[in-house]
């Protein structure tokens, strides 16, 4: 049996909210002005603030000649969340948007989400990651690709190719090894980790960034392996920005399978959804960005999956926004899971009294 919060409102006889509202139009406009905002203050601080920069703050001095590499990281930032939500709720209606629900109608799932992405960009987050996972996250694999170009004299780095043509070659080459990464959190050993992102019970845009800290497998099969190459640091900006605006969609409300785009391409929201299906009568798959991947590793299995699938974990979790509590459990099971512990399922909670 499935806990309520589980089932689709219609079997819990709870009357779906009516999708009348802000009209499409009226949202469109609302983002293009936000984006000219943004965009404008975006120009005008690269204007004003010099590229090279010298603060002294509290008596120490901080001296930085990349100050309009961080301003460009900032504003996408800032442009990227509002502009998927402003895609979604353009596509599905003010009433049924991510935005709505955060503002109006959170879900207990949906606290966590939110949690979990203010302390992200507190980069809280990532110093307990750095704690939990003892550093390995200060690996450079740029050093390596110096290394070996330093004592073989070989550059592993492609040559040199216009933007144009980089942008899809290293989109592919992340997307493969994203792929096989996911597929290394899918295993039983990582899987504590990653389930935290699984836990979810509702989808909305920012159920992207519901990631467990101290995740650490992309680090070796992403980010390693694409600096090792040699992967140019503007084009993977780039590539990442792409990267997480797809992420954030694809967690999105939007209904969509996308065709042959979302069957070859890009994974589209409906695929997504499959793959964090609850009912795991039959094994996970749609692991890759790009389906191409799934398909020919053998992980593609549906091609117009339902969009209505009840999503979760069958490990209980105490959804809200006091995290603390999941994050430790999850972490004790990743490495009780190495020394053959009981590390997943509805009786597997330490904290549950008995």
């Amino acid at each position: 049996m499935k806990p309520a919060a589980l089932h689709p409102a219609a079997e819990i006889g709870v009357e779906p909210t009516p999708s009348n509202g802000l009209g499409r139009a009226a949202l469109i406009a609302g983002f293009v002005l936000y984006a000219a905002a943004a965009g404008a203050a975006w120009w005008l601080s690269l204007q004003l603030i010099p590229a090279e920069l010298t603060l002294t703050f509290l008596g120490k001095t901080l001296h930085t000649d990349s100050a309009h590499a961080h301003l460009n990281n900032i504003f996408l930032v800032f442009l990227l969340l509002p502009t998927a939500l402003g895609v979604e709720a353009a596509v599905v209606g003010w009433r049924e948007s991510s935005l709505h629900q955060l503002l109006f109608a959170r879900t207990a799932s949906l606290n966590t989400d939110l949690a979990v992405f203010i302390l992200g960009q507190g980069h809280v987050l990532d110093l307990v990651g750095r704690i939990l996972m003892l550093g390995v996250s200060m690996i450079s694999g740029a050093w390596i690709h110096d290394a070996i170009a330093a004592s073989t004299g070989v550059n592993l780095g492609p040559p040199p190719l216009p933007l144009a043509l980089q942008l899809p070659l290293y989109f592919a080459i992340y997307t493969f090894f994203d792929y096989w990464t996911h597929r290394t959190d899918h295993t039983r050993f990582f899987w504590p980790l990653h389930r935290y992102h699984h836990s979810a019970e509702d989808f909305g845009v920012v159920t992207s960034v519901r990631q467990h800290p101290a995740t650490f497998t992309a680090i070796f099969l992403v980010n390693l392996p694409l600096a090792i190459l040699g992967a140019p640091g503007e084009v993977m900006i780039y590539v990442n920005v792409l990267v997480v605006g797809i992420g954030l969609i694809i967690h999105g409300k939007i209904d969509a399978n996308w065709g042959w785009v979302g069957r070859w391409l890009i994974q589209s929201p409906n695929h997504h959804r499959a793959h964090h299906k609850l009912d795991m009568t039959h094994p996970t798959g749609h692991f890759g960005i790009m389906p191409i991947w799934d398909r020919l590793f053998g992980t593609w299995y549906e091609d117009k999956p339902d969009p209505k699938l009840v999503i979760g974990v069958d490990t209980p979790y105490q959804h809200g926004f006091f995290i603390p509590r999941d994050m430790l459990r999850d972490y004790a099971h990743f490495w009780m899971g190495w020394f053959g512990g009981r590390s997943d399922g509805p009786e597997s909670d330490l904290f549950k009294k008995r």
